[in-house]
Formats: C-alpha cells, structure tokens, sequence
C-alpha cells in the first residue's frame, strides 16, 4: 500500500503528461470556453476583488481574463511568493498585467512587483490551480503547499477551481491541510 504522498505523486506524473501532449488549436479553443464561463460568473461579476494568478505555458491561460477584468474595472491581485519562507505568498494588487508593475519571481512565474497584500472581503473571490481536481472539489497542487497554506488562512474565501474537462479525476487522496474549492470552471461546465 502506498503513502498518500506516494499516490499524489503519481497523479501528478500522470496529470503532467496529460498536459503536455495536450493539442495547441484544442488547448486555445478550451481556454477561450473557460474565458468566456469565467466571465458570465456570477460570483465572478459579483467579485469586489479577483485573486487570480498567471498561468503557466500548459496551465488554463488567466492572462485574457485578468486583461478583461481590469479593462471592466475589477480589482485583481497576483500572487507573490515569499522564497524566504518556504510555501507561503501574498497576493498584491495590479493595474496592468503588461507593464513594470509585474517582474519575474519565483519559478519564473511573473508576479507584482509590489510588496502589499490586499484587503480581502466577504465578496473576494479567488482562482486557483491546480494539476487536477475531483467534482467535489478536492484539489491536486503542484505539490509546494502555496495555495494551501493561503486559503487555509482564509476560510471564508470563495475559491473557483478552474481546469480543463481532462484534469478532472474520480478521486483524490486527501490529508487534513488539502483545501477543496468551491466551484469548478471548466471549458465545457461553467461551473
């Protein structure tokens, strides 16, 4: 039998690999159908504030939709990570994806440059990543713990998963520090 570590580490072997040979044309087409269900959200058009994050090259692309949001007059906020303490991250308020407020930070993963968290509200929202996830909203991370230890610090956050139909699973195994997410966007389920 193995460890639940174990088993999360050959689900994400197996989630990357799904990743990787996805098709470009499909890949584009889907992130479009995410777009567009990200942003006739409810919660989403509710939202006083959007933490969002920048997808990586294989993840479901954010960049249109934090472009959109900003053009909408939505305040959104990126993550930062804090290198000097293992797992943890704030998330700081931009104006502009494109400009001198962003620079490469940790994993080479564009971030603010500023250093000030956000105020969160009763009407914060927050989109998170993830390698997979179940309907029921358990969620396989890339396995440093970010996001975790983030919501963990904030219960009450509404928390949209949002993926592609093939990185959702049956089932995940789970340890008392996963956080499950609220709601699941994907191309084809608009949550």
């Amino acid at each position: 039998m193995s460890t639940i570590a174990e088993q999360k580490k050959q689900i994400r072997q197996k989630m990357r690999e799904i990743l990787k040979t996805q098709d470009k044309l499909m890949k584009k087409k889907a992130d479009a159908k995410i777009f567009k269900n990200l942003c006739k959200n409810t919660c989403i058009q509710q939202a006083d504030m959007i933490l969002c994050y920048y997808a990586m090259q294989e993840e479901p692309a954010t960049q249109e939709f934090i472009s959109e949001m900003l053009r909408q007059g939505k305040k959104i906020a990126l993550p930062k990570c804090d290198m000097s303490h293992k797992g943890s991250m704030i998330f700081c308020e931009i104006k502009n994806l494109f400009s001198d407020e962003m620079q490469s930070g940790a994993f080479g993963i564009p971030e603010p440059v500023n250093n000030y968290p956000v105020e969160l509200t009763s009407k914060s929202v927050i989109l998170v990543p993830a390698l997979a996830f179940t309907r029921q909203g358990k969620r396989l991370g890339r396995g440093g713990g970010y996001y975790d230890r983030f919501l963990y610090q904030y219960p009450k956050l509404y928390k949209i998963g949002i993926c592609y139909d093939s990185m959702l699973i049956q089932n995940l195994p789970c340890e008392l520090h996963d956080c499950c997410v609220d709601r699941i966007i994907t191309e084809s389920n608009g949550g």
